[in-house]
């Protein structure tokens, strides 16, 4: 996976070999301890490149993060891709992404730390919102056939900030996961216009599953996925 995007980057500007150590050695960094814990310094480390190599390149960690970024959309691609293989059911499918990344967040500490950068930091949360109004227009323009794929992307200015305040809510003995899936889910589908009926069966289905462990296990795949990119190298 990692390779992938490697490639991509290089059909839009080919990558030195030193730029491609410094993103394999940063991915690894940022999986293993947190994108907050890893400094500039470790990367060098890691790497065996020097730190003004390394921020000639990539003047701040975010730079890098950004590459992450595109992996990470990837998992939820795979995400939504396994419901529907399940399910044919593209609001069920829209639930559940949503849901295995309250459930990652709230369960694993550098997943949280990864996604709390990416939706900090402009350039990372500019290409999440693009993403995600390309992904919500082709899985929810059956329900809403009137909708160009401009107002999907001028909803997820609102709708990724309401999801950055759901995985930045703790859960607690008052305010459950299911009760936070539910919350956002409903939130979300009300923006979209989905019917009541409509977003109450959706959201009976998602909380009916052990998010947190196909969020783990999907999660598992994503790093284990990347690992075998490094180790094969």
């Amino acid at each position: 996976m990692l390779n992938s995007i490697i490639k991509r980057h290089n059909m839009i500007a080919p990558l030195s070999d030193t730029e491609i150590r410094i993103i394999k050695s940063a991915t690894k960094l940022f999986l293993e301890q947190g994108f907050s814990k890893t400094t500039h310094r470790q990367i060098a480390e890691e790497s065996g490149i020097g730190l003004g190599t390394i921020t000639y390149h990539y003047k701040v960690k975010e730079d890098l993060l950004r590459i992450l970024v595109e992996e990470i959309m990837d998992f939820h691609l795979d995400v939504i891709d396994d419901s529907l293989e399940k399910i044919h059911d593209c609001l069920y499918s829209y639930g559940i992404e949503i849901a295995v990344q309250i459930a990652l967040c709230e369960a694993d500490t550098k997943a949280y730390d990864l996604y709390y950068a990416a939706y900090s930091h402009p350039a990372t949360f500019d290409f999440i919102k693009d993403w995600a109004a390309k992904k919500n227009y082709h899985l929810l323009k059956e329900q809403l056939p009137d909708w160009s794929e401009e107002d999907f992307r001028m909803i997820e200015n609102i709708a990724s900030g309401i999801e950055l305040a759901a995985f930045t809510t703790p859960c607690s003995r008052y305010f459950s996961l299911k009760d936070k899936i539910s919350l956002f889910l409903d939130s979300m589908l009300k923006i979209y216009n989905i019917p009541e009926a409509e977003r109450k069966s959706t959201i009976e289905k998602v909380i009916k599953l052990d998010c947190e462990a196909i969020a783990k296990e999907m999660f598992s795949k994503f790093v284990g996925r990347l690992d075998g990119d490094r180790k094969r190298d």
